[in-house]
């Protein structure tokens, strides 16, 4: 997934810390308002946008590139960092522009950050040493989530019903795109086999055929739903059905006999 991160990070440095978590957990690239001005923001499949709070909003650089930028059916999240412990409505203005601009708006992040100007010069500043770990801990978690909802699969077993089986897999399809599996989605037709999952899975849930050439997720009834090859996909060939009933399927298995343990040993 070609994700791009815009932030505008003018003081303290706080927006940008986040920014950058943000930006390893989605390996996306980050550029300041002045510098996306040179790329085309179109060839990216998710935006996110991030900036501190100034004056109740994100800052002026931010929200006049939003006026000027075309995001039309874009997935999009935000993010900013405050002074306040409580967000209010310091989002409202974004959020607006980007429902103008008809931009899909996946999520919104924010977290509390050092200030040390108006009345908190007094004190030698606020909100020292934020955002700290946690916080950017946290907004890894969040750019984890918005990577989910993001996925092209996200909502393909939702849609579309079980067609038929391949090599004993359920496959679905929306008439371009084949995706085997129930638990572990993986599109067919998108997969380039270049056999990551099958090297870095550590409970061997897949496996390719005679000739090496189709990979199939075989072993899904072991997954634990880590995300390690859905995350490392170059192709976006991979998504993890999470629910909590398959929680359940993991805890019931592993309490109830060896066979996790013995596909995670066998590795």
């Amino acid at each position: 997934m070609k994700t791009l991160i815009i932030v505008s990070s003018t003081y303290l440095g706080n927006t940008m810390k986040v920014a950058k978590a943000m930006a390893e957990e989605l390996k996306a690239t980050v550029l300041t308002p002045i510098e996306v001005a040179q790329f085309d923001i179109s060839a990216f499949d998710l935006i996110g946008f991030g900036s501190g709070i100034n004056f109740a909003s994100h800052n002026k650089e931010i929200i006049s590139l939003m006026k000027n930028i075309s995001i039309k059916g874009q997935k999009v999240f935000i993010f900013s960092t405050r002074c306040r412990p409580i967000l209010g409505g310091y989002h409202k203005k974004l959020k607006t522009l980007i429902e103008e601009k008809e931009g899909v708006l996946l999520g919104e992040f924010s977290c509390v950050g050092f200030d040390r100007t108006g009345p908190w010069v007094g004190m030698d500043g606020y909100n020292k040493n934020r955002p700290d770990d946690k916080d950017l801990f946290k907004a890894k978690l969040f750019a984890a989530r918005i990577r989910k909802k993001a996925h092209p699969l996200t909502n393909f077993r939702k849609k579309y019903a079980v067609s038929s089986d391949f090599e004993g897999l359920n496959l679905r399809t929306d008439g371009l795109n084949k995706v085997i599996g129930n638990i572990v989605l993986l599109n067919i037709t998108s997969c380039i086999s270049c056999g990551k999952c099958v090297k870095n899975c550590p409970l061997n849930v897949f496996s390719t055929d005679e000739n090496k050439k189709v990979i199939l997720p075989t072993g899904e009834m072991d997954c634990i739903m880590c995300g390690k090859c859905e995350k490392d996909c170059p192709s976006d060939a991979i998504f993890i059905n999470e629910s909590f009933r398959n929680g359940l399927r993991i805890l019931f298995r592993e309490v109830s006999c060896d066979k996790l343990q013995t596909a995670y040993w066998s590795k």
